[in-house]
C-alpha cells in the first residue's frame, strides 16, 4: 500500500521545470557580465532601434561579424516589441509629482498614464485598433572559455573581445547599456510569464541562486502543443525564415515589425524577432562547401539541370558564394525567427497568418516551427542559442550557413523612433510605439523649437499639450500671442492674462525698466558669474535695449552705421548716469544734445515714444509688467493698424520674459517663450534681426527655450525675412504637422527644411484625425512622426472644433452665474458618459 502511495504521490509532484532549460548561471557586478552553465561568458545590451540601416551601418554589422572572434562565438539581435509601458507612465507621473506641488496636476499626469494603459486592451484611436507598445532592442553575445570550449579563449581576451563589439555597437548609432541581472530577469519574466502582470514581478536579484531558477513563476505552466505552446495561460507561436528572396538590402528591415507607409500591415500583438549568428571555423566551412559543391557540380548535368531545375540554381549559388568568400566575405552561422503571443490559439494562429502574409510580401518565406517549437522559442532568448553546430543543424535544423553579407543586411535592430529624455510630453507612433520627449534634455543645450502647420493641422492641439505638460512638471511659459488662442487654457490652468486692447491704458512697457546688470535688485544671483562674465552680459543687454530703440526710430529698416553708433553713444550715457531708471525721453535729449543733425534726426523721430509724445504713457516711467503666475498669455490684438507700434512692444515683452528668466526664482526650471501669430509684427523688417541674435542667445543662457508657431515655411523665409530664417537655423526642434503641398514644395526648393527624398514622402502623409494630430519630428534625438492622443478631458481643454467650442459655451452660459471652462468640460463628460450608457 506504501509503495502505491509512494508512486502516486511521485507522479503529481514530479514535473519537468522550465528553469532546467535555462542556461542563465550567475551574474558578476564587477564586470556586467553573465556566465551560463556551459561555461560561456556573456553580455547582454539594450538599446532603442535606429531608424534605419544605410550602407554605412550596413559595412559596420559586416565589419562586426567578420571581426577576428573565438570559434563558437554567438551573437543574437533581439527586437523586442512589448505591452509593457509602465516604467515610463510612472516615470511621467514621478516628473510631475517632483515638479509641481498642485494635485490637479498630479491628477492630470495620472489621467494620461492611464490613458494609454487602458489603450492597451482598447486602442489609441477607433481605426485602426492600433495599441501602445515599446520596442527595444537587446544584443547577446556569448564567449567560449577554453576551461569549458576547445575553441574557448581565457577569460582577459574574452572580456576585451566584449569590450570591442560594445564600441562596434556605439559606432552602429545604437546606444547600448549592459543589461544588470534584475533587469534581465525583469525581461525573462516578461518573455516567459505573458499572463503576470508587470506588478507582480521580482523585485531583487539572489546572487547565491541561479539566475534561471528566479526568472519562472511558480503558478507558471507550459503545455506544449503541436503548433503553439501555452504559456502561463496565452499562446506562444514560433515561426522561422526558411528561405529569402535573392536580393535583400538593409533600408527595409524597418518592414519586420510592419509596413511603415501602410498602416493596415502591422503585427498588433506583443513579439519578438531574434536573428541568431554563430561564428564558424573557416577552414572546415570551407571544405565542407567544397565538398557539397563538388557534389552539386556532378549531378547539375546539362540534362539533369533540364528536368531539375533546382540543380543548377544550386550550383550557381554555390559559385556565388565561392566567389564572395574569395573576395573577403566569410561563412557565419545564421538563424531567423518571429516568436508572437496571443490571447487564445486562434488569435495567435490569425497573427501567425497575418505576419506570415506581411512577410510573403516581402519575398520572405516564414514558417511555423512544428514540433520543434518549444527549443525554437527558447532559442530566441538573449544568450539562449547555444554554440553546438551538431544540435543546431542535426537536431534543429535551422541553422544555415550564410554569407557574413547576409545577417549584415538583415539584422532586426530597426524600429520606430522613441524620442528622447524624460518622459514630460508623451506621444506614440502610428504603430504605437511610445515617443517621450523633453527638449531640454538636448545635450547641445539648444532647447528652441518651430512649429509649422496649415490651418487646422493641429498645431493648437500640440501647443496647448506642450504648455500643459511642462507646467505640470515644474516649468514657466509666457505665450505672446495676437489670435485669442489660449484664452480657455489661461482660464482653466488659472494662469494671468494681459490683453493690450483692454489694459493698455494701464501698461508702462519702458524697456529700461527690467534690466538686469544696469541697476541694484536682490531678485537676481551673480554669485556663479565673475567680472568678465557680467560686462559681457551688460554688453549683450545693452545690444538689446539698443535694438528696442531702433526699432522706434526705424521700424522697416536697420540704421546705417553713423546712426546705429549714435544711438548706441546716447543709449551708454543714459546708462551710466540713469541705470535701469532710465527713460526713452532722457535717450532722445542726450540726442538732442549731440551736434550732429544726424543725432537730432533720430531724436525728432524718437519724440513720439517721449513723454511729449503720442506714445507717452507706454514707455515713460516704471515698467508695470509684472509676471505673477507659471503661465502668462500677453494678448496683442487691438493694436490695428500699427504694426510699427507692435514690433517695438514685442520687442518690450520679450525683454520683460528674458528678465523673469533670469531670476534666481526661475534658475533650474524648464522656461518657454512662445509666440504665435505675433511674429507677424516682425514682418515690416527693421532691426528685428539685431534684436533677436542678441535675445535668443539671452534665452538660451538663461536656461530657456524660445518657440514660434506659423502656418508655412514662407512665414519664416519671406514675411520675417532674415530674422525669420535665423529663427528656423536657431532651432533644433522642428516641428512640421500637416502641410499644404505647395509649402512641402518650398522646403525642397530653398533648403530651409532638408530632408531626405523618403521623409519627405512621410512628410507628406502627416495628417490630423478626431481626436489626434501628427507630428513629423525634426530633433537632436532624432526624426519621426508623432501622433498626439490625449485623455478626452484634455481634448476638450485642446480643442478648437467648432462644434465642441459651440457645446462648452452653451453649457457655460452667460452672465454673473457663467460657469468656468472646467465646469462646462465636466458637465459635457457627464453628459457623454450618460448618452454612452443610453
Amino acid at each position: 500500500m506504501s509503495t502505491i502511495l509512494q508512486w502516486r504521490t511521485k507522479a503529481i509532484v514530479e514535473r519537468t521545470s522550465m528553469s532546467e532549460w535555462l542556461s542563465y548561471e550567475a551574474f558578476d557586478e564587477k564586470t556586467n557580465t553573465y556566465r551560463l552553465d556551459d561555461g560561456r561568458l556573456g553580455i547582454i545590451w539594450a538599446s532603442a532601434p535606429v531608424l534605419g540601416l544605410d550602407e554605412g551601418r550596413i559595412q559596420k554589422l559586416l565589419n562586426m561579424f567578420e571581426s577576428d572572434l573565438p570559434i563558437g562565438t554567438t551573437m543574437q539581435f533581439m527586437l523586442h516589441v512589448s505591452p509593457i509601458i509602465e516604467p515610463l507612465m510612472t516615470h511621467h507621473e514621478v516628473l510631475s509629482q517632483q515638479g509641481s506641488s498642485d494635485p490637479q496636476d498630479h491628477r492630470d499626469a495620472k489621467a494620461t498614464a492611464e490613458f494609454f494603459l487602458k489603450a492597451r486592451k482598447t486602442s489609441l484611436i477607433p481605426v485602426p485598433a492600433i495599441k501602445p507598445r515599446d520596442c527595444t532592442v537587446y544584443v547577446a553575445v556569448t564567449v567560449p572559455i577554453k576551461d569549458f570550449n576547445s575553441h574557448g579563449v581565457d577569460e582577459e581576451s574574452a572580456h576585451q573581445t566584449l569590450a570591442g563589439i560594445e564600441e562596434q555597437l556605439r559606432g552602429l548609432g545604437l546606444f547600448p547599456e549592459r543589461l544588470p541581472a534584475l533587469q534581465l530577469i525583469w525581461l525573462l519574466y516578461v518573455l516567459l510569464n505573458p499572463s503576470h502582470t508587470w506588478e507582480e514581478r521580482p523585485t531583487s536579484y539572489f546572487p547565491e541562486i541561479p539566475i534561471r531558477d528566479q526568472v519562472v513563476m511558480r503558478n507558471t505552466t507550459a503545455h506544449i502543443r503541436h503548433r503553439v505552446i501555452e504559456l502561463d495561460g496565452q499562446f506562444v507561436k514560433p515561426m522561422s525564415v526558411q528561405a529569402w528572396p535573392k536580393v535583400w538590402h538593409g533600408g527595409r528591415n524597418r518592414e519586420f515589425i510592419g509596413s511603415l507607409m501602410k498602416i493596415t500591415d502591422q503585427i498588433t500583438c506583443p513579439f519578438f524577432v531574434t536573428m541568431s549568428v554563430v561564428r564558424l571555423d573557416q577552414q572546415v566551412e570551407k571544405a565542407r562547401i567544397a565538398k557539397k559543391h563538388l557534389i552539386n557540380t556532378q549531378q547539375a548535368k546539362p540534362w539533369m539541370k533540364s528536368l531539375i531545375p533546382v540543380f543548377g540554381a544550386k550550383q550557381d549559388h554555390f559559385e556565388m558564394t565561392v566567389q564572395l568568400v574569395e573576395e573577403g566575405r566569410q561563412y557565419v552561422g545564421m538563424m531567423f525567427q518571429v516568436v508572437l503571443y496571443g490571447e487564445t490559439a486562434e488569435q495567435a494562429q490569425q497573427q501567425a497568418d497575418g505576419i506570415k502574409s506581411l512577410y510573403r510580401a516581402l519575398d520572405i518565406n516564414l514558417q511555423d516551427d512544428e514540433c520543434i517549437g518549444f527549443a525554437m522559442f527558447l532559442s530566441g532568448l538573449p544568450m539562449a542559442i547555444r554554440s553546438d553546430l551538431k544540435y543546431l543543424r542535426q537536431d534543429l535544423r535551422r541553422l544555415k550557413t550564410m554569407i557574413s553579407s547576409v545577417p549584415a543586411n538583415c539584422c532586426p535592430i530597426v524600429g520606430d523612433w522613441k524620442g528622447g529624455g524624460p518622459p514630460v510630453m508623451l506621444f506614440s507612433s502610428r504603430m504605437g510605439q511610445m515617443v517621450a520627449l523633453d527638449l531640454f534634455a538636448n545635450p547641445a543645450g539648444n532647447y528652441n523649437a518651430s512649429v509649422i502647420a496649415t490651418t487646422g493641422g493641429g498645431k493648437s492641439f500640440f501647443v496647448n499639450n506642450l504648455i500643459k505638460c511642462y507646467l505640470q512638471t515644474g516649468g514657466r511659459v509666457w505665450m505672446i500671442d495676437a489670435g485669442y488662442s489660449y484664452v480657455k487654457l489661461c482660464e482653466m490652468l488659472k494662469g494671468q492674462y494681459i490683453q493690450y486692447g483692454t489694459q493698455g491704458s494701464r501698461l508702462c512697457f519702458n524697456p529700461f525698466t527690467k534690466l538686469v546688470h544696469w541697476g541694484s535688485t536682490t531678485a537676481f544671483d551673480f554669485s556663479d558669474m565673475d567680472e568678465a562674465e557680467r560686462a559681457k552680459d551688460r554688453a549683450d543687454e545693452m545690444a538689446v535695449l539698443v535694438s528696442v530703440l531702433a526699432q522706434m526710430v526705424s521700424p522697416s529698416l536697420a540704421l546705417d552705421d553713423v546712426r546705429q553708433a549714435l544711438l548706441e553713444q546716447a543709449t551708454m550715457k543714459v546708462l551710466q548716469e540713469e541705470g535701469n531708471a532710465g527713460t526713452v525721453t532722457a535717450v532722445m535729449q542726450v540726442l538732442l544734445d549731440t551736434n550732429d543733425m544726424r543725432a537730432h534726426d533720430l531724436a525728432l523721430v524718437l519724440e513720439k515714444f517721449s513723454k511729449k509724445g503720442q506714445y507717452a504713457r507706454l514707455f515713460n516711467g516704471k515698467n508695470n509688467i509684472d509676471f505673477e503666475n507659471d503661465f502668462v498669455v500677453v494678448e496683442m490684438d487691438g493694436l490695428g493698424d500699427q504694426k510699427a507700434l507692435g514690433s517695438v512692444l514685442l520687442f518690450c515683452v520679450q525683454m520683460n520674459i528674458q528678465t523673469s528668466m533670469y531670476e534666481k526664482a526661475n534658475k533650474g526650471r524648464r522656461k518657454f517663450l512662445g509666440m504665435d501669430e505675433a511674429w507677424d509684427l516682425l514682418s515690416g523688417g527693421g532691426n528685428s534681426a539685431q534684436f533677436f541674435e542678441k535675445g535668443v542667445r539671452r534665452v538660451r543662457k538663461y536656461g530657456g527655450s524660445l518657440f514660434t508657431i506659423t502656418q508655412s515655411v514662407d512665414d519664416y523665409l519671406v514675411k520675417m525675412g532674415a530674422t525669420g530664417l535665423a529663427l528656423l537655423q536657431n532651432s533644433d526642434f522642428k516641428f512640421l504637422l500637416r502641410q499644404l503641398p505647395e509649402s512641402i514644395e518650398r522646403m525642397r526648393e530653398t533648403g530651409a527644411i532638408k530632408l531626405s527624398d523618403f521623409e519627405y514622402t512621410l512628410l507628406s502623409t502627416v495628417n490630423r484625425g478626431r481626436g489626434y494630430s501628427e507630428i513629423f519630428s525634426i530633433t537632436p534625438f532624432g526624426r519621426g512622426i508623432m501622433r498626439l492622443t490625449v485623455p478626452r478631458r484634455m481634448q476638450l481643454m485642446y480643442t478648437t472644433d467648432p462644434n465642441e467650442l459651440a457645446a462648452l459655451d452653451r453649457l457655460r452660459g452667460a452672465g454673473a452665474s457663467q460657469k468656468t471652462y472646467q465646469e462646462a468640460i465636466d458637465l459635457l463628460l457627464e453628459m457623454e458618459v450618460v448618452h454612452q450608457g443610453a
